[in-house]
């Protein structure tokens, strides 16, 4: 697999939005922990519409915190100060009906002292090769600090999705309350990809999807 190809598949259906606009570069990735604690079992239920997370056995936990992500910024954040960084995900929804929560691979980051520990994310429809399109529902979560800790949110609007259409789950910082937020939202263990480079032996790396969940 050549280099532009796995480039294409690592940064499937990302996008960044700065201020209410896109950007045209690549948004600035964060790094890894150097550890993870294992979730708890009732962390992670069902979904019904959409997710690219599920519990790895081999670390227990339901995103890859180690390898990485994309930071979440706020205007006041502890990394960048003056720079918003807000990160989508597209999905397809598995079913039609009116979607409650979101959850979201964000932690707090470990590098810095956020001001803030404040997110909003939302659903977003699709705008075809462009990314999230207009708003259709949001709600505020709180940011842990805990690796493999969950960022969840209860939706405000009874938005229905309809089966087969795509959609994004977005993270935005909003208001005063969130401009100081420092965070990454880290991969999906669904990201991850094996390579085998002149028959060298397979390796694993991951391909920096943010891990949702859309219930």
């Amino acid at each position: 697999m050549n280099q532009n190809t796995i480039r294409r598949i690592s940064l499937l259906f990302l996008a960044t939005l700065t201020c209410g606009t896109a950007i045209a570069q690549e948004p600035m990735r964060a790094p890894g922990r150097k550890t993870v604690i294992p979730l708890r079992a009732d962390d992670l239920p069902a979904a019904a519409f959409g997710t690219n997370l599920y519990i790895d056995p081999c670390t227990g936990c339901n995103y890859d915190s180690v390898a990485g992500g994309y930071y979440v910024w706020g205007s006041d954040n502890c990394e960048s100060p003056g720079t918003t960084q807000w990160i989508a995900v597209s999905f397809v929804s598995h079913a039609t009906g009116v979607p409650r929560r979101i959850k979201a691979s964000i932690n707090l980051d470990n590098a810095c002292s956020s001001k803030s520990n404040q997110v909003s994310l939302g659903i977003w429809t699709d705008a075809c090769g462009i990314g999230p399109a207009v708003k259709l529902s949001e709600g505020k979560a709180t940011v842990p600090t805990e690796p493999c800790a969950i960022a969840t949110t209860s939706l405000r609007d009874e938005t229905t999705l309809t089966f087969g259409t795509k959609y994004w789950v977005v993270a935005e910082t909003i208001g005063a309350a969130q401009d100081g937020l420092s965070a990454i939202w880290y991969a999906s263990n669904n990201a991850e990809i094996g390579g085998n480079v002149a028959s060298g032996g397979w390796f694993q790396f991951s391909g920096f999807t943010p891990g949702f969940q859309v219930q």
